[in-house]
């Protein structure tokens, strides 16, 4: 019985120093891009004025926000606290996808999932900084990250719904097929922002 715990922990051990080369070659940010901040846009009441906050992740907006009001709830289903102008509303003008984001690593499947349950439901408008190359890297746990990205030369705002609309199509198309379940993508929308899951140390 001791030959056999001490061969797993020894394959363990064998296993984690075999992988930890490799994930340490990727970076925690596509290449090519860099973070920047998010800043989301809302309502703390129904019929409250609008107010901003912004932080390195949605976790951290969010945390603002419930400080700012403690009884905040987003919205139920589709509504929404805020209005877009029409060439920022959500048209889901999705332009490719692609499962190769390339000196990216792949992230947890399931650690996205719950990525992605977190971001679903969350309204109002989004805010990035002008690009091109800039990322905010909006959900990570366990090392398995979502970010919204801006290619454009000036600001962008979103609807924060989609994101994770787009997530889960990167989930749904690039999820691989061995038994630990990784994933990485990047989905393209025809305004030139975009949204990638991948490995991200957090």
């Amino acid at each position: 019985m001791s030959f056999s715990i001490f061969s797993s922990l020894s394959w363990m051990a064998a296993t984690a120093a075999a992988l930890g080369p490799i994930a340490n070659t990727y970076t925690r940010i596509p290449n090519g891009y860099s973070l920047v901040n998010v800043t989301w846009s809302g309502n703390l009441t129904a019929n409250g004025p609008e107010v901003s906050f912004t932080g390195a992740s949605f976790q951290d907006v969010e945390a603002q926000i419930r400080r700012a009001n403690p009884n905040f709830a987003w919205p139920d289903g589709d509504a929404t606290d805020v209005s877009l102008p029409p060439s920022s509303s959500s048209d889901k003008a999705v332009a490719r996808l692609s499962c190769d984001v390339p000196e990216f690593w792949y992230a947890t499947k399931y650690r996205v999932d719950e990525g992605i349950q977190y971001l679903r439901g969350k309204t109002g408008r989004c805010h990035i900084d002008a690009g091109p190359g800039v990322c905010s890297r909006i959900s990570c746990s366990y090392d398995s990250a979502i970010f919204f990205c801006n290619d454009n030369d000036a600001p962008l705002d979103v609807d924060c719904s989609e994101w994770s609309e787009y997530a889960q199509d990167i989930v749904d198309a690039c999820t691989d097929d061995d038994t630990a379940r990784h994933v990485r993508g990047q989905q393209f929308n025809k305004r030139n922002w975009n949204v990638i899951v991948g490995y991200s140390k957090c």
